[in-house]
């Protein structure tokens, strides 16, 4: 076997797998490539996940400033009053605290809802932590505490992480929905019901029917011509009658 027969042997089994793990989609691919957005798919983003997960947790339990430690912020502590803690700071640690939590219910439930939610408190918590290393940074003298601890940094890190998992995760399409799209275009262009409903969304103009446009110029000047002689030998009787 030749290597270009090789490679169109491949290619066919490609194909015939696709179809056969689309047949059960076949009677309905509108409505199963609605169930299938339902779901995530995490697959090769899972380590991500896993990194913007721990980091973040485990710095819960590190330094958050000084002697103040991540749940001393959390739970507004003696230790973290004593230090003058903000309430941005205590914000943000609610904040991670929530996305931690929603990052383990996007992998347990594979939720879009849920990934959609988790996105939007990763991204909030991001900013948090930008503006708690931020304010730990620019204290007055006239306030107690030390600078930012390395684990704040750290959990601005696995946040960053966090974040961009969940963008991928949530505005990319999973192969299954690619798969279903593609048979649903090629089923449209089958179907002709299907033709012109996409036609009408893509340019809002309906489709009108052809009429038919029939050449009589000849049978009209035909009439014409009958109506004209008709009328001359009308006349022609009226004078002749006359006389």
């Amino acid at each position: 076997m030749s290597k270009e027969d090789a490679v169109s042997k491949e290619k066919t089994d490609n194909s015939a797998d696709q179809v056969d793990r689309l047949a059960k989609y076949r009677d309905d691919l509108g409505g199963a490539e609605r169930k299938v957005a339902r779901q995530v798919v995490l697959g090769r983003y899972m380590p991500l996940l896993a990194f913007g997960l721990l980091v973040p947790l485990i710095t819960i339990f590190l330094p958050h400033a000084g002697d103040v430690r991540g749940f001393d912020v959390l739970f507004d502590t003696p230790v973290a009053q004593n230090n003058d803690t903000t309430k941005p700071e205590m914000i943000f640690s609610w904040l991670r605290l929530t996305a931690i939590l929603l990052t383990i219910g996007t992998i347990v439930s594979k939720s879009w809802m849920v990934a959609w939610v988790t996105w939007a408190f990763a991204g909030v918590a991001w900013w948090y932590n930008v503006f708690a290393v931020w304010m730990r940074q620019t204290r007055p003298p006239t306030l107690t505490g030390d600078g930012p601890a390395i684990p704040l940094v750290f959990s601005l890190l696995g946040l960053t992480v966090l974040f961009i998992a969940m963008s991928a995760v949530v505005f990319q399409k999973n192969p299954l929905q690619r798969a279903l799209a593609a048979a649903r275009r090629e089923e449209a262009h089958r179907d002709e019901e299907s033709r012109l409903a996409q036609q009408r969304l893509r340019t809002g103009i309906e489709e009108c029917e052809v009429a038919e446009i029939v050449d009589d110029r000849r049978a009209r000047a035909k009439a014409r011509r009958q109506r004209k002689a008709e009328q001359k030998a009308e006349q022609d009787s009226e004078q002749d009658s006359e006389s």
